[in-house]
């Protein structure tokens, strides 16, 4: 009987992935060298406060968006801002020895340039996961100062603890070595080795309830599906910059200690002067509390933090986090000026 259940789910779960369309509408308004410029869809006609989205290099934003209940994008449009989102393009062979610099002091600066070109403001930024380090290192920069505010959403900001097991793993491998083995990293490997983390809760923990899904609605596979597509289907990342976070962020924890160095020119985070607003979650097994909290020690700019009961996942898409967490954060953002 519940291998009868787990065919029928897997069928009705194949025929809705074939016709899955995006939640939110959006469409590409610029290019930069390495990433499309989409901007979100929303019916108003009034003027609307430009917001930039930051996402990792390692998976697809697709957990922001993953459905119309749990959308961190539809939230900050029904909430009145000019949703945008900083998508990377896969870098393939040719662009391998692309680094930290040319997506921060490049591809962010160019983004967060034709926002401020186009609609006279100064964008609201949004960092996620690494994104986060990205976005918070390109405000500590010269060209960052103009920024409005930033946000960041499980940033790993001091991986300095013992007990901070990517750091722990990222101390006992030779970056150098695995890139010039490797080319570009196989994001298919780095999804493995996110799953080997937590085995249990992202392996038969998971798919226990998978026969449940036959009798479900079509909503709930589909949110099941997007969900294991976010989760399995990363992108390649380009060599150099893979060894160069992990190396200068893992390895040395250079962010913390104002080492982090982009082209020689040295990220220090006391040059953040813009409003900050940090969330974290105090049961993330890849970006722990230690690794995200205290930002406002480093920072000139004022400081909140928010942290939030859950997993690194309920961050972005559990009941709690919608209920409390993007309403508080749509209240700072309105707030800054």
């Amino acid at each position: 009987m519940t291998q009868t259940k787990v065919q029928e789910a897997l069928r009705r779960a194949a025929q809705i992935a074939r016709a899955a369309r995006d939640i939110t509408p959006a469409e590409a308004v610029a290019e930069t060298d390495n990433g499309t410029l989409w901007r979100y869809q929303c019916d108003s006609k009034s003027p609307r406060i430009p917001l930039l989205i930051i996402y990792s290099l390692v998976n697809r934003p697709a957990i922001l968006d993953l459905s119309a209940e749990r959308s961190v994008v539809a939230h900050l449009i029904k909430k009145g801002f000019d949703v945008h989102l900083l998508a990377w393009r896969p870098p393939g062979q040719a662009r391998r020895y692309l680094g930290l610099a040319d997506y921060i002091l490049g591809d962010i600066a160019d983004a967060v340039g034709w926002l401020r070109r186009t609609s006279g403001a100064a964008p609201h930024v949004l960092g996620v996961c690494q994104g986060g380090v990205l976005a918070l290192s390109y405000a500590a920069t010269p060209m960052g100062q103009g920024t409005r505010s930033l946000t960041l959403l499980a940033a790993p900001i001091d991986t300095g603890s013992d007990s901070d097991r990517l750091a722990q793993l990222a101390r006992s491998i030779d970056f150098n070595a695995l890139i010039g083995a490797t080319g570009n990293v196989p994001g298919q490997g780095l999804a493995g080795l996110f799953a080997s983390l937590k085995p249990f809760a992202l392996g038969p923990q998971r798919y226990s309830g998978l026969a449940e899904l036959a009798d479900a609605d079509d909503q709930a596979i589909d949110t099941f599906m997007r969900m294991e597509r976010w989760m399995y289907d990363g992108p390649d990342l380009a060599g150099q910059a893979f060894a160069e976070f992990a190396q200068q962020i893992y390895q040395d924890n250079a962010l913390a200690r104002g080492m982090l160095d982009l082209d020689g020119q040295r990220v220090d985070l006391s040059n953040v002067r813009c409003p900050v607003f940090n969330a974290y979650a105090l049961d993330d097994h890849l970006v722990p509390v230690h690794a995200a909290s205290g930002l406002e020690k480093r920072i000139t700019g004022p400081c909140v933090e928010h942290a939030l009961p859950g997993g690194h996942l309920g961050l972005f898409i559990s009941k709690r986090a919608h209920q409390m967490l993007y309403p508080a954060l749509s209240d700072w953002l309105h707030r800054i000026h």
